[in-house]
């Protein structure tokens, strides 16, 4: 029984060593969502692991010099800190997760979950 506390919906995704800096990496969680986590110069973030403008994984592109991440079908680009597209050809922004680093271990919380 939890008394009405809540646990921690962040689940382990990763190691940080199994995420270079400029990589991208396609996990799905317990929930079943399909996430792309991304490691940039600025730090690990997550969003959904499709592309809005043909439903193409982001997982497949990659982070351009700027840290953003550029479908590899037709070069959409998105904010991975915010889920705006920043260039198309059309599509929505996508959704982000919330990410936490703790002693190298990347965890993720699903979406709608209370961390």
């Amino acid at each position: 029984m939890t008394d009405g506390i809540r646990a921690t919906a962040f689940e382990v995704v990763a190691r940080l060593d199994e995420l270079p800096v400029g990589s991208l990496k396609a996990i799905v969680l317990a929930s079943g969502e399909k996430v792309c986590l991304v490691h940039t110069a600025a730090g690990i973030c997550a969003l959904a692991d499709r592309c809005s403008h043909r439903d193409f994984p982001l997982s497949a592109g990659e982070v351009t010099g700027d840290g953003m991440v550029e479908c590899a079908w037709h070069g959409a680009q998105f904010d991975p800190r915010t889920g705006v597209m920043l260039t198309g050809p059309g599509g929505d922004d996508v959704p982000t997760y919330d990410v936490r680093v703790d002693h190298d271990v990347i965890t993720i919380a699903p979406l709608g979950a209370t961390p």
